[in-house]
């Protein structure tokens, strides 16, 4: 009895790693599919990329691209859907200004830049197609409109600080401030690196955190 109880738990252990493997593979797939998708959505175009291309990419056969997305254009949408994670990233942001303020800008700054730059194919991509798909100009617009939002509160809780000057607006201050971080992701994004300075990105950002805080910063009187 002992025995044959032994060989059904090994046997319900086995179906579940064969389950777990299966849904393992199921994802590597689908992943590899909408990778290779965005990486030549993104050179080509939408209308030049066939599907039989995107397939031989993913290294998979196009029937079973049409399986997991049924067409074209359901895959390039679900592009869309997934690529929306980087605005909840930046919504999710905490932080508390303090008296170093250089310091917070360069965090705030680097984390947002980061998080647009992983995904700066999928920002040329939308900008490509926003003419065949003119819905896709929501989402381009989300991820600066979230990273302006969560600029602008850190720019109003440091005015209660006194750390800022209160003559000025928190949505300017934040708009200002984030145009620097979109400069860098559109020459990325187009020309594949920033031609209009040698310094890497850290450091830019840095910098110019540093020259946009001694125009804010609150004066002593």
């Amino acid at each position: 009895m002992k025995t044959r109880f032994l060989y059904c738990v090994c046997l319900m252990q086995a179906s579940t790693c064969i389950q777990g493997d299966e849904m393992s593979e199921k994802k590597d797939t689908k992943s590899r599919i909408l990778d290779a998708a965005l990486e030549m959505f993104s050179e080509k175009g939408f209308k030049a990329t066939t599907t039989r291309a995107i397939a031989d990419k993913a290294n998979v056969n196009e029937v079973t691209l049409f399986r997991y997305f049924g067409s074209k254009e359901k895959l390039f949408f679900e592009i869309v859907d997934n690529e929306a994670n980087v605005r909840m990233n930046i919504i999710n942001m905490k932080f508390e200004p303090s008296e170093n303020m250089v310091g917070d800008l360069t965090m705030i700054g680097g984390y947002i830049s980061k998080n647009m730059m992983e995904r700066a194919s999928f920002f040329k991509l939308l900008v490509m197609e926003v003419d065949r798909y003119p819905e896709i100009w929501e989402h381009i617009g989300t991820v600066p409109l979230a990273a302006i939002s969560k600029l602008g509160q850190y720019f109003d809780m440091a005015k209660k600080k006194g750390l800022v000057r209160k003559d000025l607006d928190s949505e300017i201050m934040a708009v200002s401030f984030f145009s620097f971080l979109f400069r860098i992701l559109v020459t990325n994004a187009f020309l594949g690196d920033d031609l209009f300075t040698k310094k890497n990105r850290d450091d830019g950002i840095r910098e110019f955190a540093e020259l946009f805080v001694n125009g804010v910063a609150k004066r002593s009187d």
